[in-house]
């Protein structure tokens, strides 16, 4: 499925003429055979330092993920330049067991996401995460330890703490209404 485009205003931080939130367009991946999920991937191994011997790094992994009706990937990128991406966010389905604190048992999770280092702090992960609306249930993990700013940017946004899994992972869910 070809994804379409839309201009977003939003510009949470002083941008340069590099980094301008507002001369991006957003984009959404539906399909696994679109040619821009290696794109995205790319992305994501630089930001990463992932490889193809890891899920996060996998391309057959990722088209296997976006197979799930369920599932998109929404990205960021410029009008001129919509084949490279400087920001991402990967949703997959997800149940819950146990269940959430709201009581959920299925819902959306944003299994990777990702930002271009010259684009954090504009509002990238903001303006990506409001594209998913009113969706029920959402949730994401991350390890404070490694990402700090990813721990800072879920609390002061007031995700709830719901897990705290191996190896110092910690689960979110988003309250709703949006924050």
């Amino acid at each position: 499925m070809t994804s379409s485009g839309s201009k977003h205003a939003e510009n949470t931080a002083t941008p340069s003429a590099s980094t301008d939130i507002a001369s991006l367009n957003l984009y959404r991946i539906d399909s696994s055979d679109d040619g821009r999920v290696e794109n995205i991937l790319t992305l994501s191994n630089f930001i990463f330092a992932a490889d193809d011997s890891t899920k996060h790094g996998s391309l057959p992994y990722w088209r296997r993920s976006l197979s799930h009706p369920s599932a998109f990937i929404l990205f960021l990128a410029s009008e001129s330049r919509p084949d490279t991406p400087v920001a991402f966010l990967f949703v997959i389905p997800r149940t819950y067991n146990p269940p959430l604190r709201s009581g959920a048992t299925d819902g959306l999770h944003i299994w990777l996401a990702g930002v271009r280092p010259t684009f954090r702090s504009a509002g990238c992960l903001t303006t990506m995460v409001r594209q998913l609306g009113n969706i029920g249930t959402v949730t994401v993990c991350t390890f404070p330890s490694r990402f700090p700013d990813m721990w800072n940017w879920l609390t002061r946004r007031g995700w709830l703490l719901e897990q705290e899994l191996e190896e110092g992972k910690v689960m979110f869910s988003r309250p709703l209404p949006l924050s």
